[in-house]
């Protein structure tokens, strides 16, 4: 403190104050130029990545939540499809004509799909005519995530959405 005071009172009796107040600004500068130690950009670090952590998970849920009801939407544009097909022949395609069967034209009618999507996990669309769990009917199914039947992921004609 005697320094800042015998400084300012140089400057006084040679009449430079704004040369002293120059020289304490740039002091003050350097001081707060000197940056982060790196203890605080670890807290930072860790801040972050804990914010991230709980963003992520819960944007992983939503993803999979999105690709279920995209599966739901494709089902039900390929059954109305199928519907169509059916009221144009009188019958569903069977099994072994598969989905196919709505991209290819048959007689005079034009194809009733342009392509059958995959479905989000980039897996084919399972069809069964006739149905096993829609008796009468035709089932239209994704095995889900896991790719494999069963296991409680699969999404189907026959269940219902339980989004909506």
């Amino acid at each position: 403190m005697g320094k800042l005071i015998s400084s300012w009172l140089n400057a006084r009796v040679n009449g430079n104050i704004r040369a002293f107040n120059e020289q304490k600004r740039s002091e003050l500068r350097k001081r707060y130029e000197r940056g982060m130690t790196l203890i605080e950009i670890m807290v930072v670090v860790v801040i972050i990545s804990l914010v991230a952590g709980v963003v992520g998970v819960s944007v992983l849920n939503r993803l999979e939540e999105a690709r279920k009801k995209v599966a739901y939407t494709q089902i039900k544009q390929i059954g109305e499809a199928l519907e169509l097909y059916k009221l144009s022949f009188k019958k569903f395609p069977g099994t072994a004509e598969g989905l196919s069967a709505l991209t290819v034209p048959k007689g005079k009618e034009q194809p009733f799909m342009p392509t059958i999507p995959t479905d989000p996990w980039d897996n084919e669309y399972v069809y069964i005519y006739p149905g096993v769990k829609n008796s009468g009917g035709f089932d239209l199914m994704s095995y889900g995530p896991d790719g494999v039947d069963g296991g409680g992921d699969d999404v189907g004609n026959w269940a219902e959405e339980s989004a909506e």
